[in-house]
């Protein structure tokens, strides 16, 4: 396992906070520009920065570069750029966050903008008796979770390439509603 793992997510983590409250300066846009395009996040996935489909999201959803992110504040959503210059996760906001507007596309695994960490892990689980659906459901557990930023925890579901992170930093709020949801490739 790479050591320096760690240290890379806490840093994207400060830096798309910093990014969702404003703290860093920001690009108006202008009152007569058209609405971002709502091309699904999935288009550009694990593509490079040189793939023409990824250059023409950046453009036409006006994402503005910080560090190694792109951040698509008019569409709802940020890319975070590996070294190989490839879109590595994608960090879809499903309500209006700082200065990013709610991401309105299709979010992934069924989930909403208004699940809670109690109906994620219900989505996410699965039933106890494959013949007998009546016997109940085994809630979804994250593989692994943490809160790097102390305001937000993060369940990281390794099996499904995907991690929620929550308006709480308790892993047992179970009412807490989901902040961001990272699709990974």
């Amino acid at each position: 396992m790479n050591k320096s793992f760690p240290i890379i997510s806490i840093l994207a983590a400060i830096t798309l906070f910093a990014i969702a409250y404003g703290a860093l300066a920001v690009q108006a846009q202008s009152a007569g520009e058209a609405a971002p395009n709502t091309a699904t996040y999935q288009a550009v996935l694990g593509k490079p920065l040189t793939d023409q489909n990824v250059a023409d999201f950046i453009a036409s959803n006006h994402c503005s570069k910080v560090g190694p992110i792109q951040a698509c504040k008019t569409a709802g959503l940020a890319l975070w750029i590996g070294q190989d210059q490839k879109v590595e996760t994608v960090y879809l906001y499903p309500n209006k966050t700082g200065d990013f507007r709610a991401y309105n596309g299709k979010l992934p695994f069924g989930l909403s903008a208004d699940d809670t960490m109690a109906s994620v892990e219900l989505k996410f689980g699965q039933d106890i008796e494959v013949h007998a659906p009546q016997a109940g459901r085994l809630p979804g557990l994250p593989e692994e979770g943490k809160n790097p930023d102390h305001f937000h925890y993060w369940a990281i579901y390794r099996r499904f390439g995907v991690t929620i992170v929550y308006n709480s930093p308790s892993a047992s709020d179970k009412s807490a509603t989901i902040y961001a949801v990272l699709v990974n490739k």
